[in-house]
């Protein structure tokens, strides 16, 4: 630890600790532009110049590292006059548009220039001028005029998301920012620019011209766009002769644990659709063959009688359901609910073309996203997340520059093979006998055991006296000192974190994998072994979880036991049927006689699946479809029933990530006043059935979910706070039985590592 003093006070602060961080954790202000403190200093803007004790000339702050005794001043003559002069300087061609600046109101730059910049310019000549604006891509705006060269973009595409598709072009004085001749800005994370850009010469082309900042209400919530669990804010205004609330912007609320202060362009910009005009806004029933408005009340009452004739007529094993994995805890517990206790069926399902799903074994050790960064080995087994969970990329590749090895296993190169990795190329139906040759090398070198004395025994030799014999690395298409390599770090090294595809719709042979997963996670003995499973959809492990399957109950518990069934008996206080159910395809196109009655959740299989005639076909055919859904879809079309739902930001409830987090989905925004919330209709479907769904809300859900499903136990909305937990934290929660505040932090839950 070193001891220093800024500005008369004393703070202690760790060796390496640059004076700004210092600065910061007395609450001691120093103006910064170019610095960004989770990317590498470089000094570029000069505003951050102090005066140190002993040093001839003033020097930048955020470059200068703390040393024992230094005596920093922060406030001196001529530091306040070196601040004017900088900023004196930027403004120099910086071009007064503060009055239309999407930045204004939250610029760095303008407010420096309050607090530290001159109150007069001495510049009289003509400001320097570009074309405006450059479209870099689909959604970002470059404005060169106000840029300061504080290469905080370029240095985020480098540093953070690795690609090179913003730079820097020219060079001395004519420098600029932009992209090469005929790119365009395509990197995944564009949109984190507009956030680190510090005088608005990077703006969204969705926010363009929309909103002040003071206008806007954030609301703090969860992105659904992929299983990652993002923090989110939805800013919202109030606008129009109407007062309709809509979406301004999404912008990224830092959650250490999970997206840090990051947010992909998928999470970012795709949120539009929930301000469209085109969303449905009433109910629709068909009569004499044409869809026409009801009142909710008449919808239920038509779908309800129809429903209750098939029932009579076929029986519970022609009703089924189909749910969109993204919708939350609540809905998907309530849904699976109503076909099981007021339709008696099993026929209920989260995926168009799923067969039975292989789920990760309950010994596995669940792994979080903080673990990736404390493991010294993460595995990736036919996993890109770059494409299906962006920001857990990231935080792979940060996890990489720190030092820990990928050992990428798959048949795509993946852009994470270029970080620290081992690429282990074979096709997925080869990734078993991988596996099992990689258990067999690593028990053979631990003879059987895997303690932490011959952990610390074995080494690199040994992983090179392997690699001579591995002759089966050359029969499987690997590189043989790569298999080597792979197996040294597997067994040496701990702890380590296996990221795999979890195939969600059964198209693969899911069982083989996980013998094989499990043969290498024992190999490694009680060197800890971490696991995630990497899912799709935003709520895809809830879905999991609660028993969105035909074949599990909530809790991932099967059909036949009795002793589960009784437990969900004494809960419910209905009987549960035993009889399994079948997948949504085979309920519709199986072998066994088709369903008669259909409920489609949010979900749309027609357009979901243009190419697939027999589907849309058998969809046409049902005595009875329900869909339930934000806009007229082409399976709406074939509806004879019709409910409006809620987005996203209309919706109270939680969703479980892809590390078990269970996180809080706010309401940003009132739905129109005459769609009523997903979680009530379907209570209003299962009530109209005969059923006697009476929750008041949906924490009354989420609390009966905690009766039903382990997991979840402990759960509730202020326990969950901000930020979220994870089930390791909420079963650290129940044995601590402490009281939880609102604000509690996640994170304190015991690790892998």
């Amino acid at each position: 630890m070193v001891t220093l003093t800024i500005d008369g006070r004393s703070v202690t602060v760790p060796r390496g600790t640059l004076v700004v961080e210092a600065a910061r954790q007395l609450g001691i202000e120093i103006p910064i532009f170019c610095y960004y403190e989770r990317m590498v200093p470089v000094g570029a803007c000069r505003m951050c110049l102090v005066e140190i004790e002993k040093m001839p000339r003033l020097q930048t702050a955020c470059t200068t590292p703390v040393a024992d005794g230094m005596v920093v001043n922060t406030g001196t003559p001529a530091v306040v006059q070196a601040r004017k002069a900088i900023l004196e300087f930027l403004l120099i061609n910086h071009p007064l548009d503060c009055p239309i600046c999407d930045k204004g109101g939250e610029c760095p730059l303008q407010d420096n220039t309050f607090k530290y910049g001159p109150a007069v310019s001495n510049y009289a000549d003509v400001k320097r001028h570009f074309v405006k604006p450059i479209r870099l891509s689909k959604y970002i705006v470059l404005d060169r005029e106000r840029c300061i060269m504080c290469t905080r973009c370029v240095r985020f595409c480098r540093e953070i998301a690795g690609d090179e598709s913003l730079t820097f072009v020219n060079r001395g004085t004519w420098s600029e920012v932009g992209v090469l001749q005929g790119r365009v800005f395509d990197s995944p994370f564009s949109g984190n620019t507009i956030d680190l850009c510090v005088v608005g010469a990077l703006t969204s082309a969705l926010y363009r011209f929309r909103s002040r900042p003071w206008d806007l209400c954030p609301t703090p919530s969860v992105c659904t766009r992929c299983s990652v669990g993002c923090n989110v804010n939805y800013d919202m205004r109030t606008e129009g002769v109407l007062r309709k609330q809509a979406i301004q912007r999404v912008s990224p609320r830092t959650n250490e644990d999970v997206n840090e202060p990051w947010l992909c362009d998928r999470g970012r910009f795709e949120y539009n659709f929930v301000n469209s005009p085109e969303r449905l806004t009433t109910p629709l029933v068909r009569r004499n063959g044409k869809l026409v408005p009801a009142t909710l009340a008449e919808a239920l009452t038509e779908l309800g009688q129809r429903w209750r004739e098939l029932h009579e007529t076929y029986g519970s094993m022609a009703s089924g359901g189909l749910a969109a994995p993204n919708r939350s805890n609540e809905e998907l517990y309530l849904f699976q609910k109503l076909f099981r206790v007021v339709l008696g069926t099993n026929n209920v399902d989260h995926r168009l073309d799923g067969a039975a799903v292989t789920l990760p074994l309950a010994s596995w050790t669940q792994a979080s996203i903080a673990d990736l960064e404390r493991a010294t080995c993460v595995v990736l087994i036919d996993a890109d997340p770059l494409v299906e969970q962006p920001v857990l990329d990231l935080r792979l590749k940060k996890a990489a520059r720190r030092g820990v090895r990928l050992i990428v296993i798959g048949q795509r190169e993946i852009d994470l093979v270029d970080y620290n990795a081992l690429w282990l190329n074979v096709g997925r139906g080869r990734i078993p006998d991988l596996l099992r040759q990689l258990a067999a090398e690593i028990s053979i070198g631990s003879n059987g055991t895997n303690n932490n004395s011959e952990v610390g025994m074995r080494n690199a030799e040994l992983g090179a006296r392997r690699g001579a014999s591995l002759q089966w690395a050359q029969r499987l298409g690997v590189r043989s000192e790569f298999a080597a390599e792979a197996v040294h770090l597997l067994g040496v090294t701990e702890p380590v974190v296996v990221l795999y595809r979890l195939d969600i719709e059964g198209k693969q042979d899911g069982d083989e994998l996980r013998e094989s997963m499990q043969e290498l996670i024992a190999a490694r003995g009680e060197s800890p072994t971490g696991v995630m499973g990497l899912v799709p959809d935003a709520n895809s492990w809830g879905a999991l979880e609660l028993g969105v399957l035909p074949d599990l109950l909530p809790g991932r518990r099967g059909l036949q036991d009795f002793a589960i069934r009784a437990e969900l008996m004494q809960l419910w206080r209905e009987s549960v049927p035993a009889e399994p159910g079948r997948s949504f395809r085979q309920m519709l196109c199986g072998p066994q006689p088709p369903v008669r009655a259909v409920y489609v959740l949010h979900r749309d299989p027609v357009g979901e699946r243009p190419y697939d005639p027999e589907l849309r076909r058998a969809i046409h055919d049902l005595d009875l479809l329900v869909v339930q859904d934000l806009f007229f879809t082409p399976t709406a079309e074939l509806a004879h029933v019709v409910l409006p739902g809620v987005s996203f930001a209309e919706l109270e409830g939680t969703l479980t990530s892809v590390e078990h987090r269970v996180q809080r989905l706010r309401r940003a925004m009132e739905s129109p006043a005459e769609i009523t919330e997903d979680w009530r209709q379907i209570c209003a479907v299962a009530r109209e059935l005969g059923g006697s769904f009476r929750y008041e809300s949906p924490e009354e859900v989420l609390a009966e979910i905690g009766q039903a499903v382990e997991g979840y136990a402990g759960a509730s909305y202020v326990a969950l706070g901000e930020l979220g937990l994870t089930w390791r934290e909420l079963e650290e929660l129940r044995r601590s039985c402490a009281p939880v505040s609102e604000g509690r932090a996640a994170g304190d839950g015991e690790s892998v590592t």
